[in-house]
């Protein structure tokens, strides 16, 4: 919308250079249809109420485009300034409402300051996550000598104490730590995953894969996943908290 805002911004300030040459070209005409004509014997009078009209429909017409051409300059200004005020809500402190939910760092934050040691803390902080993203599962690892291992998990369907690993490059948690990028799956295959619960069991069909960095350097990585569509504001809010998250553990 703002830059179709600008496009009429420009193209009314390109038809104001050409209205605005036209009434100089036109004075100019005007000043010369005496001498055009021939007349020399002083005999403008005919002129002078032509002049005068010509001349005050052009400063009406110069008025009208400058009042145009400020209004639509504010309207883009507000506009920009409505856009970057949405960014800068997003990135300084989240908090966005659904209808169903609201996501905030905050929350994040609150859920880890009790916490004592790194494992107590990805945990904690991993279930604040998944809890506001209403996800279905997630889990955390943490990387030792190119071995991510997992630390800590939300409705995983396995004991706490089972050993679970990859190497760098290893499957999509692998490679998330490997590329030092976040991956979004959006069509996980039926069975890839199953959330266990009282009622059965499901599989989710979205999975987000996001790196825990510190200084650029991959030191864990989250996983989440979800019966429903992971929006972008989500994705963004993940990632905040991994920032949170990798600053708080020593490392």
């Amino acid at each position: 919308m703002t830059r179709l805002f600008k496009d009429f911004y420009k193209l009314g300030m390109l038809a104001a250079t050409i209205f605005f040459v036209s009434i100089l070209v036109s004075a100019y005409v005007l000043y010369n249809l005496p001498h055009n004509l021939e007349i020399n014997d002083g005999s403008f009078t005919p002129f002078v109420s032509a002049y005068v009209t010509i001349a005050t429909s052009f400063a009406l017409g110069a008025l009208a485009v400058y009042f145009g051409l400020k209004s639509n300059r504010e309207i883009v200004v507000y506009k920009d300034r409505a856009v970057e005020e949405t960014e800068g809500g997003l990135e300084g402190n989240w908090s966005i409402n659904d209808n169903k939910t609201t996501i905030t760092l905050e929350g994040v934050k609150n859920g880890i300051q009790q916490a004592g040691n790194e494992t107590e803390i990805l945990t904690a902080g991993l279930q604040v996550i998944c809890k506001q993203l209403d996800a279905g599962q997630g889990a955390v690892y943490l990387a030792e000598d190119r071995k991510l291992e997992l630390k800590g998990g939300y409705a995983l369907g396995i004991s706490e104490s089972a050993a679970v690993s990859f190497d760098f490059g290893e499957g999509l948690i692998g490679q998330c730590a490997a590329n030092g990028r976040t991956l979004y799956v959006d069509d996980v295959p039926e069975g890839y995953i199953k959330i266990i619960s009282g009622l059965g069991s499901a599989s989710p069909r979205f999975l987000l894969v996001v790196p825990l960095k510190k200084e650029e350097k991959v030191i864990g990585v989250i996983e989440i996943a979800s019966f429903s569509g992971i929006s972008e504001d989500q994705r963004k809010f993940v990632e905040e908290s991994s920032h949170l998250l990798a600053e708080k553990i020593s490392r």
